[in-house]
């Protein structure tokens, strides 16, 4: 669905242009009798039609468009119409109908398809200048100047689809720099929290390795008591590291990446508390937490991290939002978040560039193993989902 509205947005200036050159059209033969007035518009409103369509079926459009010139002006030819229009016998909005095809043509199909198509084109083109009856006492000039009329429409039409085509190429590749930028920086902040993280449990078992030490003289006993301890510590440093470390071997240990500070403690239901917090006049939160299972200190900051992007998101885009609704579970060994806003879009979320953005945030579930999910809800809100495995799923 949101594909079509986007495609409506970017058509409507072209619809509106047909539909004006139609009315031209019924002006300029005004001069003919009802029957032949009214002929040749059925048409021009299907190739206004196809025209419309052409960028998401180029290559079947463009085929059904030479088709329908073709068969059209057969017809025509054979019902003896008088079609005439100030642009001769094609009407303004089949030239121009069949100008968008061509550039829809070029700017989308690569390579000799394309060329084959607009030839299709071109031929259906100058078959319809042939077949089309015309004015008996003013006979058609199918010489030089026809040639001439060919060649300027046809090298118009594909000027403006190879512009088209390298504007879009241009931002295809911007686009495609800044997802991978946006991915680095977040599998870099990613590596910050995994030293974070791994330096926690080590730490512990170095603490408690120290400990034994200093008792074994007086109690033989106490290292055998510790290692269970020690192994578990172990085993979540690894676990976490696992979980964490393989997908960001490709990433730049030199790399920046900003993004808004995120304080951790070990309360997680607080710590989620402190980054919903209104501030003054911005949109409230309404919390929900419910910790069915203790969370890993790597999932606990993956999640913080997405719940304070996204409540971020929904008072920059949602206009108008009343209230932003987080609710975090932990269940059945997975954690979920959802964050909704019941706000009017604004404008589309960032998804990548300047800011943890909706790329940072399918990076940062993807890679611990979850599933990640944003969009428009029913009512016009935005909604964000994301399920992370609270424990490696290799365990």
């Amino acid at each position: 669905m949101r594909g079509w509205r986007a495609w409506t947005r970017r058509q409507w200036p072209l619809a509106v242009l047909l539909v004006i050159l139609m009315a031209a059209d019924v002006e300029s033969a005004r001069g003919l009798p009802f029957f032949d007035q009214w002929w040749g518009l059925p048409g021009a409103a299907v190739m206004s039609g196809l025209a419309l369509v052409a960028p998401r079926w180029p290559v079947g459009v463009g085929v059904a468009a030479a088709v329908v010139l073709l068969l059209g002006s057969t017809v025509l030819r054979l019902s003896d119409a008088v079609l005439l229009s100030a642009g001769g016998p094609l009407l303004f909005a089949e030239v121009a109908a069949l100008m968008a095809v061509v550039v829809s043509v070029v700017r989308v199909v690569p390579g000799a398809t394309a060329v084959g198509v607009v030839g299709l084109l071109v031929a259906g083109f100058v078959g319809a200048q042939v077949l089309r009856p015309g004015d008996p006492d003013s006979p058609r000039d199918l010489g030089w100047a026809f040639l001439l009329q060919a060649v300027i429409l046809t090298g118009l039409s594909v000027t403006a689809g190879r512009s088209l085509r390298k504007r879009d190429d241009e931002q295809a590749r911007a686009t495609r720099a800044a997802v991978v930028a946006a991915q680095q920086r977040e599998r870099v902040r990613l590596a910050r929290e995994l030293h974070d993280v791994v330096a926690h449990h080590i730490g512990g078992m170095v603490v408690q390795a120290q400990a034994a030490q200093a008792v074994a003289g007086n109690d033989p006993g106490a290292p055998a008591r510790v290692l269970p301890a020690i192994e578990g510590a172990g085993t979540d440093a690894l676990s976490a590291m696992r979980r964490m470390v393989a997908a960001l071997r490709d990433s730049d240990p030199d790399g920046g990446g900003s993004g808004t500070p995120l304080t951790r403690t070990a309360d997680l239901t607080a710590d989620l508390r402190a980054v919903t917090a209104s501030p003054t006049g911005g949109t409230p939160v309404r919390l929900a937490v419910d910790l069915v299972e203790p969370v890993p200190a790597e999932v606990a900051t993956s999640v913080l991290r997405l719940v304070q992007e996204s409540v971020t998101n929904a008072r920059r885009h949602a206009a108008g939002a009343r209230e932003i609704a987080v609710g975090v579970r932990a269940e059945d060994g997975i954690a979920q978040v959802l964050v909704t806003d019941d706000g009017r879009p604004a404008g589309e979320p960032k998804t990548y560039g300047g800011g943890y953005g909706l790329v940072g945030m399918r990076e940062r579930v993807q890679l611990l193993g979850g599933r990640f999910s944003a969009g428009r809800t029913p009512g016009g809100g935005w909604q964000v989902m994301a399920d992370v495995p609270l424990r490696d799923p290799g365990q």
